[in-house]
């Protein structure tokens, strides 16, 4: 007989006499022989106590008899479930798993006195130096056999590879007390069965793929103290029902697609200590109740769609005792309109300012009415003292309906013309000196007021001073980054930003990235002769585009972008016939594309990208014949492309990728000869590609990935486009003839994903290095070692194990490696499953056998010992030999140069680097870079130390480039610096060869990716992510494998080009960057010695506007721009004779703020010396000169030995410092204010 661990079984005893009569009443005595294993008490009940197997017998005088009982521990199966399902072999300790040992000894087990399983641990752990988790080794499904494990109170899995759902057999565990799975990639919805969990107290299963909405049977677990279900896909609501976890202390659902309100029963949880419901789209006040949570500590909501806090005391309070505080107060733009306000009217001196600028509860200001948010409703300041003038914001008070601020004598200026988007019941002012726009939209406006008691005094006609002192109060002047002048007597031409021409009347106002906040005042309009307006890069801008602006009939030039504008264009803006350049992405303005566009005939640029413009492109677009470049991806447009659109034949960029565009590709996009980069990725096009296209015979980008109908054979008229760089057909039905005048041309296309139009069954095996794809193969590196996997398949369901394989290797016709792979008993799948190694006959082949060539014949049960039956594939191919498309990589040369910030003194890493340089195939800071890029050989080497004045990302990369121009570097160069950085973490040129990082692993590989021209993958807000990137969400979308951990990678995996993680390498980025290394990095060595030259290096900020650095005279080989672009760099005498001109497009700067920077060496010609008097950079964004007058002090410190840059400061260097950083005899010092002077020349 069989019992259970820790159950019971009764057994009965009968005696019988010599003549085999039963006897009445007989006594026994029960024993038993291993009580350990087996107890029998006196009446026959046997408990099963351990593992193993135990006699009991019943004794009745010399009479016995015995019973075997074979105790059996039910957990044992469900580990063993555990161990096959996520690749037990393969984890980081497995010690005594699959023993007949006690389950208490087996690794990451614990057991009660009855060996139950109670407690099982197989986390990995998080490695916070390297910012990556060390996993454990678990990959693969989660089995639902664990939900057998009855007596378990905690199970920890978190910090592996788990894929698949979470089992809703988990459930079941009525015992479990803690559950902890974060840091996986599970995917799928959280099973409802969790709530049956009555005893859980901890429940983590942040950072998955998890989707679906949040179960409402988790209000359930009433002992629930920590609920962590953060850094997942989760979307709908917050269920009400987690108001009921009366316990909880720990809430978070942060980064998620969740919407709605929080629900009003969060406000029960009143032990809540921390909640975070950052980064959703929840909206709403936050519910009333929540100041009570008196507990509560941290508190994050910012980030959402809407979700704000009431401005009102019981918040205000909650919020300043708690530690953390993070999210809005929903009458934020009310505080500033209200704060602006009181700058203009002379707040400090009013009769009563009582709780003026005293915090964000707004009705203790006096005066003013709140509502139950802190809104205004209404503003009473009759009689108060207000002297100066209104602020023109106060249009975004929108709630309010009364305004007095009668009897205020010294009151002058304007009503403000936003009035008008209020609605009004009362307006009091009479008794000021203000006076009413002379506008028939503002009189119309006034006529609907009900209770109106003003001057009856119109206003004279707008002056530019009074537009910009309009403009400076409504958005937060005092605020600004930089408000020099602005509100003085200065000529207006002085004010930051500002320009005017000779009769004093405003050309030119560009206030770009200024802390600019509130709207956009409808004054504005009233800049007739205005020719350039850029308010961009101000978040704080908001509400509607004014109409008026459609006034500004002398405009070229309109740049509104990355603000939170909203509402629809207004087609008034069609009137701006002069407009040259438009520029009104990244905003939140939603709505149809005004046709009235169709006017702007002179267009030449048009940018309305991540908009949500809801509707059709007009087909008034293809009036628009000057324009070049229109950008309307990511603005959630649908209907069909316009075949007007082919009209347009000076574009040389048209973006129309990730819309909802339907229908078939116009051919007359082919008379677009102009173009050079053509998107339509991520729509929903259908039919075939028109021939017509190739007609695009400048064309460098063709992206038409991601479209599902698109479909056959591309036309052979493709391969007239010579200058293809990039063909993205991925996600689609389009594939490539096979025939040897196509094929030879898409080879030359290196950044490419197209599927071919060869017919059959794709081989069931493959060679893996970092990611493999059976659709889209990935080329191997030579020299690296590979992973093969073979996939045995059988034609119907069976038990029998997976066969033996042997693969033979041949190179030049030759057998250079036999690898024998015993079989197994894992049984023959039905189907190619990539994702067990359980699944597949797998060998790891040294890296000698990986080489240009290679080619493979495998031999499935060579022993012929398997049923014919099952119809297994016996050899693959089925005759010949299967090519391996393995490639010959460049050396990576990679110099790191340690920046020492001169404020903080801290050179720990030059430590690092040097360590790095020692052993760059084992430092774990190169981990990613070698087991994710197509680096090959690989060569480090440790820059001396470089003292830099400045800690800036940004400015650090320009210093990277800058030493790699003067030193003459052919290879890559990456700065780094510990932290504390300000700017982003890492940064680098894309595509190029300089690039900065912060010291973690991670950052260095992502910034070398971007070196190897790998744009983002979309996921975490990356900024321009890849059109043609095959996976909407940023995932791998392949199988990947992992040398150092031994196991599989998910293809759920977010790709290292992402702002996502856990990350990994995708088929598409790693092929894309080991095509252009072969194409880009066969650079010569330098011929020649360096001369006497000019170090010239500058950029652009994130506004656009160009700047430059000192010129210095430098000995150093040259390094000069590809001719042609849209920027020149141009130096000249005093008597404007031009020396040198350079055209060059501006490098593309990743993971920055939209800044660029260059450096360039251009070796010196008789003549220059004393005769270069300017320096000028002109772009699209202005110009900017260095001469005489320039005074941007610059030191570069240089070892003479060796020609290494050792110091690049803005002032001459402290003496001590530099006599720090020499190694041996001293520095050679560099000095320039802009222009070299005559000692530089010298030099």
């Amino acid at each position: 007989d069989t019992v259970v661990l820790g159950d019971t079984l009764r057994l009965k005893a009968v005696a019988f006499d010599a003549n085999g009569h039963m006897v009445a009443g007989a006594a026994f005595t029960w024993s038993s022989s291993d009580a350990p294993v087996a107890r029998v008490d006196r009446s026959g009940l046997v408990r099963g106590a351990g593992e193993g197997v135990a006699t009991i017998t019943a004794t009745a005088g010399s009479a016995k008899g015995t019973a075997q009982i074979t105790v059996r521990n039910p957990d044992r199966a469900a580990l063993e479930a555990l161990y096959h399902a996520t690749d037990g072999p393969n984890w980081v300790n497995s010690e005594n798993w699959l023993t007949d040992a006690p389950l208490r000894t087996w690794y990451g087990v614990d057991t009660d006195r009855s060996g139950r399983v109670v407690r099982l641990d197989l986390s990995g752990q998080w490695d916070s130096e390297a910012h990556a988790d060390i996993p454990h080794g678990l990959s693969g499904p989660i089995p639902p056999e664990l939900g057998n494990l009855s007596n378990l109170s905690e199970l920890n899995l978190g910090f592996n590879r788990l894929t698949g759902p979470i089992p809703p057999e988990l459930g079941n565990l009525a015992s479990l007390t803690r559950l902890a799975l974060k840091s996986n990639q599970l995917t799928g919805p959280i099973p409802s069965e969790l709530g049956n969990l009555a005893n859980l107290t901890w429940l983590s299963v942040e950072a998955n793929g998890l989707t679906g909405p949040i179960p409402s049977e988790l209000g359930s677990l009433s002992n629930l103290l920590a609920l962590n279900l953060g850094f997942n896909r989760l979307s709908g609501p917050i269920p009400s029902e987690l108001g009921n976890l009366a316990n909880l202390a720990v809430l978070s659902v942060r980064i998620n697609q969740l919407w709605g309100p929080i629900p009003l029963e969060l406000g029960n949880l009143a032990n809540l200590e921390w909640l975070s419901v950052d980064f959703n789209s929840l909206s709403g006040p936050l519910p009333r109740s929540f100041p009570d949570l008196s507990e509560m500590g941290s508190f994050e909501f910012g980030n959402n769609a809407g979700l704000c806090a009431p401005g009102i005391a019981d918040f205000a309070e909650w919020g300043r005792v708690m530690g953390t505080f993070e999210g809005p107060f929903c009458n934020e733009v009310d505080t500033g309109v209200l704060e602006s306000l009181f700058e203009a009217a002379g707040g400090s001196g009013w009769a009563n300012a009582e709780g003026w600028l005293g915090g964000p509860v707004l009705a203790v200001w006096h005066g003013v009415r709140a509502d139950s948010l802190g809104r205004v409703t209404g503003l009473d300041l009759s009689r108060n003292g207000l002297d100066g003038w209104l602020s023109a914001g106060l249009g975004a008070l929108v709630h309010m309906t009364e305004l007095k601020i009668a009897d205020n004598p010294d009151l002058a200026g304007r009503l403000p013309l936003g009035l008008t988007g209020l609605s009004l019941r009362t307006l009091h002012y009479s008794d000021t000196d203000l006076c009413l726009p002379a506008t028939t939209a503002f009189s119309d406006w006034l006529r609907t007021i009900p209770s109106h008691d003003g001057t009856g005094v119109e206003c004279p006609p707008l002056s530019d001073r009074e537009v910009l002192e309009a403009l400076y109060d409504a958005t937060g002047g005092p605020n600004w980054n930089d408000n020099e002048n602005w509100l003085t007597a200065a000529p207006l031409g002085d004010w930051h930003g500002v320009r005017a021409d000779r009769e004093g009347r405003v050309v030119y106002l560009w206030l770009f990235g200024n802390n600019l906040a509130g709207p956009i005042p409808p004054e504005l309009g009233s800049l007739e002769e205005l020719r350039f307006l850029g308010l961009g890069w101000n978040s704080g801008i908001s509400g509607p585009i004014p109409p008026e602006l459609g006034n500004l009939t002398n405009l070229v030039d309109l740049r509104l972008f990355r603000t939170a504008l909203t509402g629809a264009i207004p087609p008034e803006l069609g009137n701006l016939v002069e407009l040259r350049e438009l520029h009104l992405s990244s905003t939140a303005l939603t709505g149809p594309i005004p046709p009235e566009f169709g006017r702007l005939v002179n267009l030449e640029f048009l940018s309305l990208r991540d908009n949500d413009h809801a509707g059709p492109i007009p087909p008034e677009f293809g009036k628009l014949t000057a324009l070049v470049d229109l950008r309307l991806y990511n603005t959630n447009l649908s209907g069909p492309i316009p075949p007007e659109l082919g009209n347009l034949t000076n574009l040389t960029s048209l973006s129309l990728y990730d819309n909802h565009l339907t229908g078939p590709i116009p051919p007359e996009l082919g008379n677009l000869a102009n173009a050079r980069f053509l998107s339509l990725a991520s729509n929903s096009l259908s039919g075939p590609v028109p021939r017509e296209l190739g007609g695009l015979t400048n064309v460098e980008v063709l992206a038409l990935a991601n479209n599902a109908g698109l479909t056959g054979a591309l036309p052979q008229s493709l391969t007239g486009l010579g200058r293809l760089e990039e063909l993205g057909a991925g996600g689609t039905g389009l594939c490539a003839p096979t025939d040897l005048a196509f094929q030879t041309w898409l080879d030359g296309v290196f950044k490419r994903r197209i599927a071919s139009c060869v017919a059959g069954n794709r081989p069931a095996a493959y060679l893996v290095q970092a990611v493999q794809s059976r659709t889209f193969p990935v080329p191997l590196v030579a020299g690296e070692k590979a992973l093969l996997r073979v996939f045995p398949t059988a034609r119907q369901a069976t038990n029998v194990g997976i066969p033996a394989v042997r693969a033979r290797f041949y190179l030049n016709g030759q057998e250079t490696h036999m690898e024998n792979i015993p079989g197994k008993s894992s049984p023959i799948p039905t189907e190619v499953d990539e994702g067990s190694l359980s699944k597949s006959a797998n060998a790891a082949i040294p890296a000698r056998v990986i080489q240009p060539g290679l080619e493979l014949v495998i031999e499935v049960d060579p022993e012929g010992t398997l049923d014919e039956e099952l119809g297994v594939a016996k050899r693959i191919p089925e005759t010949g030999r299967l090519e391996v498309d393995v490639r010959a990589m460049p050396l990576f040369d990679l110099t790191v140069v340690p920046f020492v910030w001169s404020e903080t003194q801290d050179s720990s890493i030059v430590d690092l680097v040097e360590a790095m340089a020692a052993d760059p195939e084992n430092h774990k800071m190169l981990r990613y870079t070698r087991a994710l890029l197509p680096v090959g050989d690989l060569a480090v080497s440790a820059h001396e130390p470089v003292l830099s004045s400045t800690n800036n990302s940004f400015k650090l990369l320009a210093q990277t480039e800058a030493i790699r121009a003067m030193e003459g570097g052919t290879g890559h160069y990456m700065g780094m610096m510990p932290e504390p950085l300000t700017g982003s973490f890492g940064v680098a040129v894309t595509p190029g060869r300089s690039s900065f990082s912060g010291p973690v692993g991670g950052t260095v590989a992502h910034e070398l990716g971007h070196n190897m021209s790998l744009r983002h993958a979309p996921c975490g807000g990356a900024a321009a992510a890849d059109p043609s990137y095959p996976s909407s969400d940023g995932s791998i979308g392949a199988w990947g494998y992992d040398f150092d951990y031994g196991n599989l990678i998910n293809p759920m995996f977010q790709d290292l080009m992402s702002y996502c993680g856990p990350s990994w390498i995708s088929d598409y980025h790693f092929s894309n960057a080991l095509r252009y290394r072969l194409v880009d990095e066969g650079a010569p060595t330098r011929a020649h010695s360096g001369t006497q030259s000019l170090l010239l290096w500058g950029g652009v900020g994130a506004d656009s506007v160009p700047f430059l650095e000192p010129a210095f005279v430098v000995d150093a080989w040259p390094e000069l721009p590809r001719a042609g672009g849209e920027y020149r760099l141009t130096g000249r005498t005093g008597g404007g004779e031009a020396l040198f001109s350079l055209r060059f497009t501006m490098p593309v700067v990743a993971d920055g703020d939209g800044s660029s920077s260059f450096a360039f060496v251009v070796p010196v010609e008789s003549g220059w010396d004393g005769a270069l008097a300017t320096i000028t950079l002109s772009g699209p964004g202005g110009s900017v000169t260095l001469d005489a007058d320039t005074d941007l002090a610059m030191t570069i410190l240089r070892n003479p030995r060796n020609g290494q840059v050792r110091g690049i400061l803005r002032d001459m260097p402290d003496p001590g410092a530099a006599v720090a950083f020499a190694a041996g005899p001293g520095l050679e010092v560099l000095f320039s204010r802009g222009i070299p002077d005559a000692a530089a020349w010298r030099r």
